[in-house]
């Protein structure tokens, strides 16, 4: 399957909240929030994770990108592909 067919999930075992005007993500071990782990996302960030929610392909995410942001294509994804690389590293989301 190429990275255009691939669709991305947020991992629910990660809470996003918008606290004055930081919108962080906290990850939940044993139903516990793990606050040595706290991760700010910038607004594309946070408007990303809301996307998220549902299975997105990677396609679905840049079109939602262009639409909401003033960029070039080049510039969403390469935005894009570090965003979703940094989310998997930390576990935040996966494959559908």
């Amino acid at each position: 399957m190429n990275n255009e067919e691939k669709r991305m999930i947020r991992n629910p075992n990660f809470i996003f909240r918008k606290i004055v005007d930081e919108m962080v993500l906290i990850p939940i071990k044993q139903n516990v929030a793990d606050l040595n782990a706290i991760f700010t996302l910038n607004e594309m960030g946070a408007f990303l994770w809301e996307k998220l929610e549902n299975p997105s392909k990677i396609a679905e995410l840049e079109d939602a990108i262009s639409a909401e942001y003033d960029a070039d294509i080049q510039t969403i994804q390469r935005d894009l592909e570090v965003f979703l690389h940094e989310m998997a590293e930390i576990g935040a989301v996966n494959e559908a």
